[in-house]
């Protein structure tokens, strides 16, 4: 278990532990290059001397490092120090899909909906990549404060391959969410996370699992056999599209089950968009059953007159001779209607024509294979497409196999190709506001970083592909971020007792920055020195690294105020003067009072605040009368030298 504060790979710094599963421990942590918050997950030590778990442990981290969607959390980093083998990435903050609906119950509907979409989407990413996840359940999804659903933990993810699975493999994943395939061991694809998703969205709903047990043999048992029950025998509320959606994706038939994320997306954007449009889900299972009819249900068939006929007794005889009539009528009867048919009215049906198929065919190949049939054909619209060419068609109506007449018209919607989109110039701009411009223009983001000595860190350096490229949207876009130059460590000089020019000098000469000079009164340490720093000599750090000084300002004098009185200076023969009063001291002069005066203002009482000795002289209409000396206070002790208001790290 890593303690908090240490540095891993020389990079990551450890604050705490947010978590813990069976193979691995979580910690938040600092990424000192770059000055993120980041999640390292780190195998746990008893499986790191096998090497079964640790090869496990590498194929989650190369199977998420290949995915990039706005739903799947990213992996910044794989590597191992020594025997520790850790994974980094992205830092969230949020709670987990399961405490969401322990806090809350049942979730409305609209964000259920929000939140399936989103899941969905982060699935169809990774099949498309040919990754299954394979442990989809609400505890690896991840809400974040800001709104967003993240999808987690591809712990148990593997490349998809058309090879069954080992039959004594033990069935991955929670066995409250595990497809029956899964539960048996049995061949998995991506249509196994489409059936824990649909369990997921069951307990969304209703705020329970739909399959419960006292331990896990009998859950997987009723994930195999017991049909799923309907979410609203316990949500009267749940609308009847999410239902449909629910049950669909959660069949024990995987023929049954929504083929792929997309036709699940299509559906769960229906109900977001148009709840008002019903979903229509038909088991085919249920066609199977043979239709009985009860005899009165027999009689809407035959008319009342037949019934009746029907009914009555009649004479064995007289049977016999009405049936032989019937029959033979019967007989004259086809006769006559297979002569005229072949004759004429085979002449005047009009003939049908089979639809052929043109989808994905070249529009003027399509009109001439049309023309030839008989047949028009009619432009309804041009969209955009990711798979079909331009000019090329995207679908038809009526359909391949349907019977109609001649000059029938074909409504086809046909291909604009691929739509292209300029991608963002992001060079230069902080890579949190380079991705988050990307992702809105449709892009997916790769972040590397790279050491820069021009660049500043945290800023773009380079983008591939280049700006204003016209791309297809979704296309991955590698941004290069500036991890600044790269890092040489040095060790933090005594600075203490220096002169704080001094101290300035030695600290550049070692790539090292003078941060905040604090100066403070010090018993001890003369004027101008370094009392303090902000960091302990000795350690070591990186170079440019800011270190905080403390400056002596010397002992602390303090001031003190002095009266002193002055008298009459008026001659017998002045009624008035020009009283001026100086005081000089440490090499200037401050003069005190300045004014005419009379008699009647004598005693003066004058005062003054200063330090040290001074002389005051005393002045009528400009002739100095008398002096006398004034004693100030001396320099006292510093109760407080010593102590610095900056402390070290």
């Amino acid at each position: 278990m890593l303690q908090v504060g240490s540095i891993l790979n020389e990079r990551y710094e450890i604050i705490e532990k947010i978590g813990s599963g069976g193979m691995s421990i979580v910690y938040k942590a600092k990424d000192t290059k770059l000055e993120r918050y980041v999640a390292i997950k780190v195998l746990r030590e008893e499986f790191c001397l096998d090497e079964n778990f640790v090869k496990k442990f590498k194929v989650e981290a190369q199977s998420a490092a290949s995915l990039s969607h706005q739903n799947i959390v990213n992996i910044y980093d794989v590597g191992n120090e020594g025997r520790t083998h850790f994974i980094v990435m992205e830092y969230l903050e949020g709670q987990t899909l399961k405490e969401y609906i322990k806090e809350q119950g049942q979730i409305q509907e609209e964000y259920l909906l929000k939140i399936a979409l989103s899941i969905a989407s982060a699935l169809e990413n990774a099949h498309i990549n040919h990754i299954i996840h394979r442990d989809i359940k609400p505890q690896n999804i991840i809400l974040t404060k800001d709104g967003k659903v993240k999808v987690a933990d591809f712990g148990i993810a593997r490349i998809a391959t058309d090879q069954t699975l080992d039959a004594h493999e033990n069935p991955s994943g929670s066995v409250y969410y595990i497809a029956p395939e899964q539960a048996r061991g049995g061949y998995q694809d991506h249509k196994s996370d489409i059936y824990s998703l649909g369990i997921t969205m069951y307990e969304m709903a209703t705020g329970k699992l739909p399959f419960s047990g006292d331990n896990p043999v009998n859950v997987a048992l009723k994930q195999i056999h017991d049909p799923m029950p309907k979410p609203s025998d316990i949500n009267a509320e749940i609308s009847p599209n999410v239902e449909t959606i629910i049950l669909k994706a959660t069949e024990k038939k995987t023929s049954l089950r929504y083929q792929n994320t997309e036709e699940l997306i299509e559906d769960l954007k229906l109900a977001m968009t148009n709840p008002e449009d019903i979903l229509v889900y038909t088991n085919d299972m249920e066609m199977d059953e043979t239709l009985i009819l009860r005899n009165e249900e027999m009689k809407h068939i035959w008319n009342k007159q037949e019934v009746n006929a029907y009914s009555k007794e009649k004479d064995p005889l007289e049977k016999v001779v009405v049936i032989g009539g019937i029959l033979l009528s019967l007989v004259i009867v086809s006769i006559l209607v297979i002569f005229v048919y072949n004759n004429y009215a085979k002449k005047m049906i009009p003939e049908e024509i089979e639809i052929p198929n043109v989808m994905d065919m070249e529009l003027s190949q399509a009109s001439e294979m049309l023309k030839n049939l008989q047949l028009d054909i009619n432009v309804t619209s041009n969209e955009y497409h990711t798979e079909i060419d331009k000019n090329h068609i995207i679908s038809q109506s009526p359909q391949e196999g349907t019977l109609v007449l001649a000059d029938t018209t074909v409504e086809v919607t046909v291909s604009k190709g691929i739509q292209l989109f300029t991608i963002n110039n992001v060079v230069q701009q902080s890579y949190d506001d380079a991705t988050k411009m990307l992702e809105n223009s449709g892009f997916t983001v790769e972040v590397i970083p790279e050491y820069s000595d021009v660049a500043p860190t945290g800023t773009v350096i380079r983008q591939d592909p280049l700006p204003n490229e016209s791309v297809a949207e979704g296309t991955l876009v590698t941004i290069y971020v500036s991890q600044g130059p790269e890092i040489t460590y040095v060790e933090v000089p005594q600075l203490e007792n220096l002169d704080i020019d001094e101290a300035q000098n030695v600290l550049t000469s070692l790539n090292l920055e003078a941060g905040n000079i604090t100066y403070i009164h010090h018993d001890t340490i003369e004027e101008n020195k370094v009392v303090s720093m902000s960091v302990d000599a000795g350690r070591e750090v990186a170079e440019g690294y800011v270190i905080d000084l403390a400056v002596s300002l010397g002992r602390e004098i303090r001031l003190e105020t002095k009266s002193f009185v002055i008298n009459n200076i008026l001659d017998h023969n002045q009624e008035e003067c020009e009283l001026k009063v100086v005081l000089a001291i440490n090499g200037e002069e401050k003069t005190l009072f300045n004014d005419v005066v009379t008699d009647t203002d004598f005693p003066m009482t004058l005062s003054a605040t200063e330090t040290g000795e001074g002389i005051i002289h005393v002045y009528n209409d400009g002739v100095q009368q008398y002096e006398f000396f004034v004693q100030f206070t001396e320099e006292v002790p510093n109760t407080n030298s010593g102590e610095s208001n900056g402390g070290n790290e």
